[in-house]
């Protein structure tokens, strides 16, 4: 890491997270964003894969030379390791590396865990100052507790699809919104729980479902009619009936509701217009219009970076910009496996010791 100055011209770190050793077991998005969240700023996060193959977010979507956009983001600056968990010198190797590990997080259907020898009870044993957190779909009890579950799943149950439509279709949200609000959930809890540690709380497992992400993101507003309970409640229509795209003669912009034509005007000459008087209004964008956009450029939220095997990729910069303890460095997505030498040489074991435990198919 560069020592970089800060504010007031005073030595910054490597970030806030600095010296916070993150063990991320988790596979596709809500534990992985979570976990690339609190690498941003400066954890450093050993992501677990499946020797071999990897997480199978690896390659879906956009790819070019194997890898997909979005596993470039959400794991950049970490450090992976391959290592078969079914394996008993696999589970052997995690125990191990739990000994000297701040946080682990984890987002597999409730018992797999425990299945594994790996649960909470099993590892606070090892280490009583252990941040143990589970993302699961539904929670551990009810119904739906044992079920497999998406985003859209999440999206069904939660209410969101009624929200879609002015009328009574249902319309999926065309983004994977719950992964991604637990995500954020899932690292502000990580952090408090490390606050409260740091307080002398010491060690605790801490449990999020994407349902209670979901539901306490929507409540607010989508179920503000929902949260009187019985008579005499002044019911109110969306908060986004409040809204509306209109057209204009070059695009379109977004800005309160006007029930008017503006398809005569130009999107530069209604945004110059609203913002004469103090309207908040923007023009709608389209998702290749977002690069170039005026704002987007002026305040360096994209940054271009080199990736080993992707090559010349476009990511947006870590949203919240410390004064004092801004990383100063970042690294791509790695390959299935490259750290596995350098972490599992840092808890004793020789080369020799691991080629064995490569040919036995418990790392790689």
């Amino acid at each position: 890491m560069t020592n970089e100055q800060g504010e007031d011209n005073k030595p910054v770190s490597a970030g806030p997270l600095q010296g916070v050793r993150i063990l991320d077991l988790s596979a596709v998005v809500s534990g992985p964003m979570a976990a690339v969240i609190l690498a941003d700023q400066g954890a450093e996060v050993i992501k677990i894969e499946p020797p071999g193959w990897g997480d199978g977010i690896r390659y879906m979507g956009a790819n070019r030379n194997g890898l997909s956009a979005i596993f470039s983001l959400i794991n950049r600056n970490k450090k992976s390791v391959g290592i078969n968990l079914k394996h008993p010198e696999g589970k052997a190797i995690v125990l191990k590396l739990i000994e000297k590990s701040d946080v682990l997080l984890q987002n597999y259907r409730p018992g797999k865990m425990e299945k594994l020898g790996l649960g909470y009870e099993a590892l606070k044993k090892i280490n009583p100052n252990l941040i143990y957190t589970s993302i699961n779909g539904m929670g551990e009890i009810g119904p739906y507790a044992g079920q497999k579950v998406y985003d859209y799943v999440i999206q069904g149950v939660s209410g969101i699809l009624d929200a879609q439509s002015e009328t009574n279709n249902l319309k999926m949200v065309r983004t994977i919104i719950y992964d991604k609000v637990t995500a954020l959930t899932a690292a502000q809890g990580i952090t408090a729980a490390l606050l409260a540690r740091e307080r002398g709380a010491g060690g605790q497992h801490v449990k999020l479902s994407m349902l209670d992400a979901a539901v306490y993101f929507n409540w607010p507003d989508l179920m503000w009619n929902y949260s009187f309970v019985g008579d005499n409640v002044n019911y109110s229509g969306d908060l986004a009936d409040m809204y509306e795209i209109s057209e204009a003669n070059d695009g379109a912009i977004v800005s309160h509701r006007l029930g008017a034509d503006t398809s005569g005007y130009s999107t530069e000459q209604l945004i110059d217009l609203f913002d004469q008087n103090e309207i908040p209004i923007a023009r709608a964008n389209r998702r290749q219009d977002v690069i170039d956009d005026p704002q987007i450029q002026a305040s360096g939220i994209l940054e271009t970076i080199e990736h080993p095997r992707g090559g010349t990729m476009r990511q947006p910069r870590p949203p919240v910009k410390f004064g004092r303890t801004n990383p100063s460095e970042r690294t791509p997505s790695a390959e299935v496996g490259q750290h596995t030498v350098e972490i599992l040489s840092e808890i004793g074991l020789s080369m020799a010791d691991m080629r064995t435990l490569a040919r036995e198919g418990a790392i790689g």
